[in-house]
């Protein structure tokens, strides 16, 4: 009987929901396992649903630091603005901190952009919300500002600009409470 590893299970839920390749690249490997838990206790569970209603308070986001003295920056995004047959609004940006300690303490991070819980509008089927968490590189600590537009948002250029290493992933399903 074959042993399921942690990254096993990751690649094949990230796989099974249409994460990679488009956002996670297939040759992904985990080095730390991101979790997520919102006020009324529901936790991010690679593609398990939550309610918009249900997520709409940040969460409290922990992660195991691979290397005690860097600093992480975790994004959380939604590729499927509008819809997923139609993401001509996505990737939607809905959180981004940087400069995370190790230890994980989010409140020292630099909150680039304060969360912005789902809010997928009516009729428009199932959303993808991605926690991707990265590593920062040792020379980095100023990321500037964003743009004020959260639409459209090109995650890949700002990890690539910052040379930012992708070390986790993590994503639940949600879709507009009134459909």
């Amino acid at each position: 009987m074959p042993l399921v590893t942690m990254d096993m299970n990751l690649n094949v839920s990230l796989k099974k929901a249409g994460i990679t390749p488009n956002i996670v690249p297939e040759d992904f490997t985990p080095s730390t396992l991101v979790s997520a838990t919102y006020a009324n206790g529901e936790d991010v569970a690679l593609g398990n649903f939550i309610k918009p209603s249900e997520s709409a308070d940040t969460p409290k986001v922990t992660f195991i630091a691979p290397d005690e003295t860097a600093e992480y920056t975790l994004l959380v995004v939604d590729p499927d603005a509008p819809t997923k047959e139609d993401p001509k609004w996505g990737p939607y940006r809905h959180w981004v901190i940087t400069n995370i300690p190790a230890s994980g303490d989010f409140s020292k991070g630099n909150a680039l952009a304060p969360y912005n819980g789902p809010a997928p509008p009516p009729k428009t089927r199932d959303h993808r919300y991605i926690f991707l968490l990265y590593k920062q590189p040792r020379t980095q600590a100023d990321f500037g500002t964003l743009a004020k537009e959260s639409n459209n948002w090109d995650f890949k250029a700002f990890a690539n600009q910052h040379n930012l290493e992708l070390i986790g992933v993590n994503f639940f399903i949600s879709r507009n409470d009134d459909n």
